[in-house]
């Protein structure tokens, strides 16, 4: 039986490539994305089971309507993905405030609002599943991008709360937590703090720059990190999290080790 997707930030990177193996497998798909060309492009990907809307998650005023014409529209929804999100590079003393409430409106709140709208709907039907893009940043506070890390730290206790909050209900909860995938996340989806301090020089003199060079060596296909959200939920037992490289599963790995250690 297809299954009914709605996933926000569906016209690039892993939200079109998630969107484009749901599509290939015969599902149906809801993508939300911020240009009209983007949503005719996309309804013609794959007529009847591709519809575009046109969203952009910071206009929370919008997000209820938006839900409610993707239920309408398509019957219901099995399958809610917050994927739009952005990043921004600069020393935790060079942020400023605006900056970083800026980038929680838009990684934390957002995704928030879209819970919210679903979430009837999903106890009206006995169930759903809501997948929140997360970041191996969201596990381990990153260097340059600690305010990016403290968003996606912010949206992992929000999804642990909420799966137990909605477990009765059959409701089900997944955070996606990539390394580096080969997107234009760091070329169009991450800002720089306008000021600039010389004495983090040596973290930030050469801005997101140094951030593309790391990614260009070790970076994942956004299809691999697409084929691997579907595999994980083709049965029932769903995991909480799911850590998508090595460098983040070892990082786990070693903070439960030194968890147990503090804890012995």
């Amino acid at each position: 039986m297809a299954r009914h997707w709605f996933i926000t930030g569906a016209a690039s990177g892993i939200g079109a490539a998630l969107a484009q193996a749901a599509l290939a497998s015969g599902d149906v798909v809801v993508g939300t994305m911020r240009q009209t060309d983007q949503v005719a492009s996309f309804g013609r990907s794959a007529p009847a089971r591709a519809h575009g809307l046109l969203l952009d998650v910071d206009d929370f005023a919008a997000i209820s309507s938006a839900v409610a014409w993707a239920c309408t529209r398509v019957g219901h929804i099995d399958i809610v993905v917050n994927n739009a999100g952005r990043s921004l590079f600069g020393a935790v003393e060079e942020t400023g405030l605006d900056e970083a409430a800026a980038l929680l409106h838009t990684n934390l709140l957002a995704p928030l609002a879209v819970i919210q709208a679903f979430l009837p709907h999903f106890r009206q039907r006995g169930g759903g599943l809501f997948i929140n893009m997360s970041s191996g940043c969201g596990l381990f506070g990153t260097p340059g991008v600690g305010v990016y890390s403290a968003t996606k730290f912010a949206l992992e206790g929000l999804s642990e709360a909420l799966a137990a909050e909605t477990a009765g209900f059959g409701v089900k909860v997944m955070l996606v937590e990539p390394g580096a995938v080969a997107t234009r996340f760091i070329s169009h989806g991450t800002q720089e703090t306008a000021q600039r301090l010389p004495e983090y020089a040596t973290l930030s003199g050469h801005g997101k720059a140094a951030l593309e060079a790391y990614y260009a060596g070790i970076a994942d296909s956004a299809e691999t990190v697409a084929k691997a959200i579907l595999d994980a939920i083709k049965g029932d037992d769903v995991p909480l999290r799911l850590p998508l490289s090595s460098a983040v599963r070892d990082g786990l790995r070693f903070k439960g080790e030194a968890f147990v250690a503090l804890a012995g």
